[in-house]
C-alpha cells in the first residue's frame, strides 16, 4: 500500500462480486487429466457422478455441460413436448423459462413469495390447466422453496417436480437436501460454490430417467451386446473430464465453503439491521440457507433506486448486481405472459429493488464492513 493511499481507497480496490476458491489441488487434479489422455468419457467424469451422488444421498448422476442442459434433459425425460405446459417462478435466470421452449413446451409464470424469492405455492393452483404437466421449482440464491405445500399440489394434480437448484448445493429444506424431490438440476457455473467454470448435473432416484439422461446427452447412444446403437437424436451434453477434475476436488471443500458462507451472511445480516429500508435474507429453523448470492430488497424508505445504488457502489471499487430477472419484463416472454402480467407483482418488485452484495471465501470482515459502511453512506445522500 503506498504512503498516499487511505486504507478506504485500498479496501475499495478488492471487492468483486465474487471470487472462486481455487487452489493448487485443482491445478494438480487437472494437469493429471491431462497427463493421462482421457479428456473425455473418461473415469474422473464417472468419478464425479458417483460422488456427488453420495453427497446427495441419490441413486444416479449425470454430469452436463450446465445446469440449463440439465433442466433440458429432465423435461426430455418426462417426456415434455409440444401443447405441455410447465409452471415456472417468473423471477428466475431466463434458463429456467428457455428450455421449456427449447423442449417444444409452454412455460407458464408464476409469482414468487418475496421473503424467499421462490415460487409462492399459494399461487400454483391457479396456473394449473389440464395441460399442465411439470412444475419447475427455484431454490434461488441457495434459499429453499417450501416444498411440501408444493409436493403436495404435485401429487394432487399428478405432475412431476423438477429443481432447478443451480443455487443450491448443500441447501436443506426440513433436513431434506434440495435436489433431491425430483429430478434435480445443478450448475457449477463460475458463481456457483462449486465450481467448474461450467457444467452441470442431473440427479435422480428414477432408473428409468437416469439411463435416458445418460444416453440423450451423449447423442442417443445405447450399448447392447457391446454394439453402439443410436436410438434417439440426442445431445452433445457431456461434462469433459478435465471439468470433472476440478468439480472432484471442489467436492471435497464444499462442506468449508457453506460453512464460511454461513458465517459471512450471519455477520452482513447483522450489521445491515440498523440500515433503514433494506431486507436481509429470509432464514428460519426449518432451512439451510447456502447463500449463494446475499441478496437484499430494498423498500422505497431506503431513498435511492437500486440501479442508483449500483452506480455508487462503483464508485466506491465496489461490485454489486441486481438479483436476477422478471421473465415477463423480458421481450421473449412477453407474448405468453400478456394474461398473466398482472399477477406477477412479487416478481416485478424483485426485479426492481433487489440487489446482490459482494461475498466470497476470502472475504474479511474490514471487507464486508466497508461495504455495508457504503450503503449506509449512500442512504444519506
Amino acid at each position: 500500500m503506498g504512503r498516499e493511499e487511505t486504507q478506504k481507497e485500498y479496501i475499495a480496490k478488492k471487492i468483486p462480486l465474487i471470487r472462486p476458491l481455487i487452489d493448487k489441488e485443482e491445478l494438480e487434479a487437472v494437469w493429471k487429466v491431462l497427463e493421462s489422455g482421457y479428456l473425455a468419457k473418461g473415469p474422473t467424469s464417472k468419478m464425479f457422478e458417483k460422488e456427488f451422488a453420495e453427497y446427495l444421498g441419490v441413486k444416479h448422476a449425470s454430469a452436463t455441460t450446465s445446469c440449463t442442459t440439465a433442466l433440458h434433459l429432465a423435461l426430455v425425460c418426462l417426456g415434455v413436448g409440444n401443447g405441455d405446459e410447465v409452471l415456472v417462478p417468473d423471477f428466475t435466470y431466463p434458463a429456467t423459462g428457455h428450455v421449456v421452449f427449447h423442449a417444444g413446451g409452454k412455460p407458464v409464470l408464476v409469482d414468487i413469495d418475496l421473503r424467499t424469492f421462490n415460487i409462492d405455492p399459494n399461487k400454483l393452483e391457479d396456473a394449473i390447466t389440464d395441460k399442465t404437466k411439470a412444475i419447475i421449482v427455484v431454490h434461488l440464491f441457495g434459499c429453499p422453496a417450501e416444498m411440501s405445500p408444493i409436493m403436495e399440489i404435485a401429487e394432487k394434480y399428478d405432475l412431476a417436480i423438477i429443481e432447478d437448484a443451480a443455487c443450491a448445493i448443500g441447501t436443506r429444506y426440513k433436513g431434506k437436501k434440495a435436489g433431491t424431490f425430483g429430478i434435480g438440476c445443478f450448475s457449477f457455473h463460475a458463481r456457483k460454490l462449486l465450481t467448474t467454470g461450467e457444467g452441470g448435473m442431473l440427479v435422480t432416484n428414477n432408473d428409468e430417467y437416469a439411463e435416458r439422461a445418460h444416453s440423450m446427452k451423449d447423442f442417443g447412444v445405447r450399448i447392447v451386446s457391446n454394439n453402439i446403437t443410436f436410438t434417439h437424436p440426442g445431445y452433445n451434453y457431456r461434462l469433459s473430464d478435465v471439468l470433472a477434475a476440478i468439480g472432484r476436488v471442489q467436492l471435497r471443500k464444499i462442506d468449508k465453503i457453506l460453512e464460511k458462507r454461513k458465517e459471512l451472511a450471519q455477520k452482513y445480516t447483522e450489521k445491515l439491521s440498523d440500515i433503514e429500508g433494506i431486507i436481509p435474507p429470509h432464514d428460519e429453523a426449518n432451512i439451510n440457507h447456502t447463500y449463494q448470492s446475499y441478496v437484499i430488497l430494498l423498500e422505497k424508505e431506503y431513498g435511492m433506486t437500486r440501479d442508483k445504488l449500483i452506480q455508487k457502489m462503483a464508485q466506491n471499487g465496489i461490485e454489486t448486481q441486481i438479483g436476477t430477472y422478471a421473465l415477463h419484463q423480458q421481450p421473449c416472454y412477453k407474448l405468453i405472459a400478456k394474461d398473466s402480467s398482472k399477477n406477477l407483482t412479487n416478481s416485478l418488485k424483485a426485479f426492481k429493488n433487489s440487489l446482490t452484495l459482494p461475498m466470497y471465501h476470502d472475504m474479511t470482515l474490514q471487507e464486508l464492513e466497508f461495504v455495508v459502511d457504503s450503503l449506509k453512506e449512500f442512504q444519506r445522500e
